[in-house]
């Protein structure tokens, strides 16, 4: 398995057809709000490179830079346990 891969959470019980139709709204909710901030997004950095204040190439560093760091707080080296 690969070790950089989030682990699934696993759901023992059922879920009746209302919990179900719950499930998927909140879903629904979430790609809408998900889609609009792209959108947000997209728009305030356009106008940022627009009036020469940022750079394509200075966004994709440090999104690079920020993923790099969020990488090594989602998936920390495995560490050895100590001898005591």
């Amino acid at each position: 398995m690969d070790q950089h891969r989030p682990k699934r959470a696993k759901f023992s019980g059922s879920l009746d057809s209302v919990d179900k139709l719950d499930l998927a709204g909140q879903l629904a909710e979430l790609k809408l709000s998900f889609y609009q901030q792209s959108v947000l997004l997209s728009a305030m950095m356009d106008l940022l490179i627009e009036k020469d204040l940022l750079q394509k190439e200075e966004i994709a560093h440090m999104a690079m830079k920020i993923d790099m760091e969020l990488a090594k707080d989602l998936y920390p080296l495995e560490q050895k346990p100590t001898e005591e």
